[in-house]
Formats: C-alpha cells, structure tokens, sequence
C-alpha cells in the first residue's frame, strides 16, 4: 500500500505539471484556422491546451488576434514571424504587432540565405532546403544577434527554430554547432525541434546536455518506426505519438533537465487528415506519460 501511494502521488504531480508544458504549434492547424480562425482556437481549447504557438495571422490585427485568444481562453507563448532576411522597417513592425498581442516570444523558424549570394550553386529561390552555405549560417546567426536585441529591448524575448538541415556538415563543422557557436545567449533564445534534428540525422541528447538552458522551448514530434534522414525540404511520414521511434520518457526528462520551459506538439501531414485529431492524440499521449 505504500508503494502504490508512493505512485499515485508521483502521477499526481505529474498530472498537476504537464498541463501548463504542453501547447501546440498552430501550423498544423493552418488549413482549418484558415477556413475558421476563431472556432478553430475553440476547439484547440476544448482539447485541453492552453498554449499556443502562432506560425501566420491570417489577416488579422493584433488587437483581433488577442480577442480570439481571450474569448477562447488560450495564450499565444509566441510565433513563428521573424526571418534574417527582414528590413529593420519589418522587423519594427513585427515587434509592435507582437507586443500588442502579448506573446513572450518571438521565432525565427528558419535560417535564410544572406543577400546577394545566390550564385555559386546556390537555390536562386533562396530557400534553404534546396541549398545553403555555411557562410549563409554565419550571416544568420549574426543577423539574429541585431534582432534579438531588438526584441528584448521591447520586453520580448528572441528564438531560433531549428528544422532538419541544421544536421549537415561543412566539413568538421556542423550547421547547428556554428549557430549555437555565434548566437548570443543574452539575446538569442533555441527553440529545439528535436523531431526535426532527428530527422536530419542529429542527435539531440548531447545537445540537450552540453547547452542546457540555451533551450528554453521545444517541439516535438513522432515519425514512423524506419526513415531515412534527410537534409532537404522532404521530411519522414509522421507517425501517431506513442507509434514511432522516439523514447518519450527519455526525452521529457532531458528536456526538463535542459530547462525547457514549453513543449509544443507540431504533428502535421497525418495520413486520415484529421490534424486536430493528431494534436488531441499527441497531447492525451504525453499527459499519460
């Protein structure tokens, strides 16, 4: 009997703690806040989430956004909305729209191409999963260091989100090790995708441990049982969360331990195509655990 209340009270803890670390990555919602912004975050709230993570608007000022938010009961934590490649014009007008809404957070989602290099084998589209150079890292990363500042100084703070091609190497150098090398902790944030650096091949535990607390937010995925790694803009086949290689409990924990303060679920191209069904899953998975 002492065991089992030994138990209970750890599953006790754990149900009181999980709920507020899980939120969703709203890109996986896109085609249905597209059609219905508003019901849409309804319905994420009725799953049980209270955190959210914005990659779009959809057409709406802040001040509409942060109605939605309020009348759904949810809290945006941030947003995918910052690119390297924006003026200083842009990047002010982002910072404005976010502070009004009142995210914590804003994210860059990709690295970009620096200007005026598209030559020399590099994607003239200057999208960086047909080519990048380890230069265009370089200009990234200090680029997010200028933005980052910014962002703080609105009382905000700044993240980088990482996908699969921060895995690749440049000879003894690896993509992910050079942003991490040049961004500034002060200013620069990691959002660590771990379902896309395993994606690429990477592994995230040595990451988790030698940077802990340079990560402070997280996404998580599932892919199928085999897949082959991959550095370009095709990904592996998601798999239901509990259904697929990763170690669930495993990760959480080095998670926890690196200080990841938010995990938001980014389970996106289900095979039925009942996304919201996938999140729902994934977030009743990962509160069991």
């Amino acid at each position: 009997m002492g065991t089992l209340a030994m138990a209970s009270s750890r599953l006790s803890t754990v149900a009181a703690e999980d709920p507020s670390r899980f939120g969703v990555q709203l890109y996986v919602l896109r085609a249905l806040l597209a059609k219905d912004f508003d019901g849409t975050l309804a319905k994420v709230a009725a799953v049980g989430i209270k955190n959210v993570e914005f990659a779009g608007f959809y057409g709406r000022s802040a001040k509409e956004v942060r109605t939605s938010l309020s009348n759904s009961g949810l809290t945006a934590s941030g947003a995918h909305c910052l690119l390297a490649t924006m003026s200083d014009d842009e990047v002010r007008r982002m910072i404005d729209f976010c502070h009004e809404i009142g995210m914590p957070y804003m994210i860059a989602a990709v690295p970009s191409i620096k200007p005026g290099t598209s030559s020399g084998g590099k994607a003239a589209s200057g999208n960086p999963f047909e080519h990048i150079e380890l230069e265009d890292w370089r200009w990234s990363a200090e680029r997010f260091n200028t933005i980052g500042a910014r962002v703080r100084d609105a009382g905000m703070r700044f993240a980088y989100h990482n996908h699969n091609i921060e895995a690749q190497k440049y000879g003894d150098i690896v993509a992910f090790d050079e942003v991490l090398r040049l961004t500034d902790p002060a200013v620069v944030a990691s959002e660590f995708d771990v379902g896309n650096f395993i994606a690429g091949g990477g592994d995230p535990y040595p990451y988790l441990e030698k940077y802990r607390h340079r990560f402070e937010l997280a996404h998580v995925k599932e892919w199928v049982t085999a897949f082959t790694p991959t550095i370009t803009g095709k990904f592996p086949k998601y798999a239901p969360f509990g259904q697929g290689t990763t170690d669930w409990k495993k990760l959480l924990d080095a998670l926890r331990k690196a200080g990841v303060k938010e995990i938001f679920i980014e389970q996106d191209g289900t095979s039925s195509g009942d996304e919201l069904g996938a999140v729902r899953q994934a977030y009743q998975f990962l509160l069991q655990l």
